[in-house]
């Protein structure tokens, strides 16, 4: 099964900007607002292309894009995958 594969049985779907810049996107409520999840490679720029990966997780306001917490750096996409089944 492939990286893309994986985070779609988790809900998250790729989601680009114009620019080229690309991330994993899952729609959440966060304390009581609509939001959203990113999911990143460390340095922000694009997809993590293995679970062992270290990955940049953030929580954005749907309206603003404001973020809602500030971003993590978690250390594989599998620890972070494995974090939301908690």
């Amino acid at each position: 099964m492939n990286i893309e594969e994986v985070m779609k049985e988790h809900g998250f779907k790729i989601s680009a900007s114009c620019a080229g810049q690309a991330w994993y996107t899952k729609f959440v409520k966060h304390k009581g607002r609509r939001a959203y999840i990113t999911v990143t490679d460390k340095g922000g720029e694009g997809l993590p292309t293995s679970l062992d990966e270290p990955v940049l997780v953030g929580i954005h306001d749907v309206r603003s894009g404001d973020e809602l917490e500030a971003s993590r750096n978690i250390s594989s996409l599998e620890s972070y995958l494995e974090s939301l089944k908690k």
